[in-house]
């Protein structure tokens, strides 16, 4: 029978462990570890086992699990991780031995790294907030799907690989006055996108450009929100570019974005994901509604539940609000406890 084991820093916490890469070290593949919110970084951990890793959320103050570098390695392959803030990133350390089967839910990701040293295949990233992503050769069969990408400039979307790619329902940030650079870098394979928003809101005639090999995007929605320039579809040499039922810069009407916050991803600066102000849901009128693949939706809610906080699914979460500062011998002490079954 596979163990559940909680690891938490806080101090006085009874967990079983108050360091994460401690757990990871004494589990055995299958375990499960529940990582508990903490205003302390865990660390930086290495992964070489099946494990699941599931903390309480990446950006709600009072819920957030934190690590820095994750680190994957020989063993992790068949594991899930979840529910965390990964501020440096997801990096491979060398090995010659395959990874597969990993799974990447509701996390927020500074960077991911993978396929340039060891060989990756059937990796999921769904429900994510990412920076940079950068998927190279050693890798196939890589399923990209309801994410948020915060900084897609200066080819920080990469793909070197040939083997299946499925890149759909993503909403996808322009930075600056880059616009939008995803960098195809195999002339053997096609890249196929849809189902995706592309927004930005600087400079103006701020293009997509699908620099490299050849791509092919389908019914997906691109819209700046600086009034002075449009966005555009740039085109490179290569043999395959194609584009199929485009709705070019028009509004994707979401429910509400932050209007002050310069910080938001689509505010004044645009220049972050901002999980308190910003909801890209769809208005009841979005030109998004029915606009993808078969009648579908656009953006990160078609068929997943995209959470801002990344809270995992199942997992309660309870803090404490308030207490008594001062209690009487005898007295009762006060304390107000709010919880979260997401």
């Amino acid at each position: 029978m596979y163990a559940q084991t909680t690891v938490d820093n806080n101090a006085g916490a009874a967990a079983d462990y108050a360091d994460l890469q401690a757990a990871i070290d004494a589990a055995v593949d299958g375990d499960v570890i529940y990582i508990q919110q903490s205003s302390t970084s865990y660390g930086s951990v290495t992964l070489n086992k099946a494990l699941t890793l599931v903390g309480r959320s990446h950006s709600d103050a009072g819920y957030k699990s934190t690590i820095d570098y994750l680190y994957l390695d020989e063993g992790a392959s068949d594991s899930t991780i979840k529910g965390l803030d990964i501020t440096s990133g997801i990096y491979e350390n060398s090995s010659t031995v395959p990874i597969e089967n990993l799974a990447f839910f509701d996390n927020d990701i500074a960077a991911v790294s993978i396929g340039s040293v060891i060989t990756f295949n059937n990796i999921l990233f769904q429900g994510n907030v990412i920076q940079f992503l950068k998927v190279y050769s050693n890798s196939s069969n890589i399923l990209i799907n309801n994410n948020i990408f915060t900084n897609a400039y200066s080819s920080n979307i990469y793909f070197g690989m040939t083997d299946t790619l499925l890149f759909d329902n993503n909403i996808i940030r322009g930075y600056y006055l880059y616009g939008v650079t995803i960098y195809n870098a195999t002339t053997d394979g096609v890249l196929n996108i849809n189902n995706c928003i592309f927004v930005t809101n600087w400079g103006s005639d701020v293009d997509i450009t699908i620099q490299g090999g050849s791509y092919q995007m389908n019914n997906c929605l691109t819209y700046n929100y600086n009034e002075s320039g449009t966005l555009n579809i740039a085109t490179n040499s290569f043999p395959v570019n194609t584009t199929n039922n485009m709705l070019l810069n028009i509004d994707p009407l979401f429910t509400s974005l932050d209007p002050t916050d310069n910080s938001s991803i689509v505010g004044a600066s645009g220049t972050t994901w901002n999980p308190y102000e910003d909801d890209l849901t769809l208005q009841a009128d979005s030109p998004a509604i029915g606009a993808g693949s078969g009648g579908t939706d656009l953006g990160i809610y078609q068929g997943y539940n995209f959470k801002n906080f990344g809270e995992p699914t199942g997992i309660p979460a309870m803090k404490i609000e308030s207490y008594s500062s001062t209690v009487p011998k005898n007295g009762d002490l006060t304390v107000t406890i709010s919880a979260k079954a997401n």
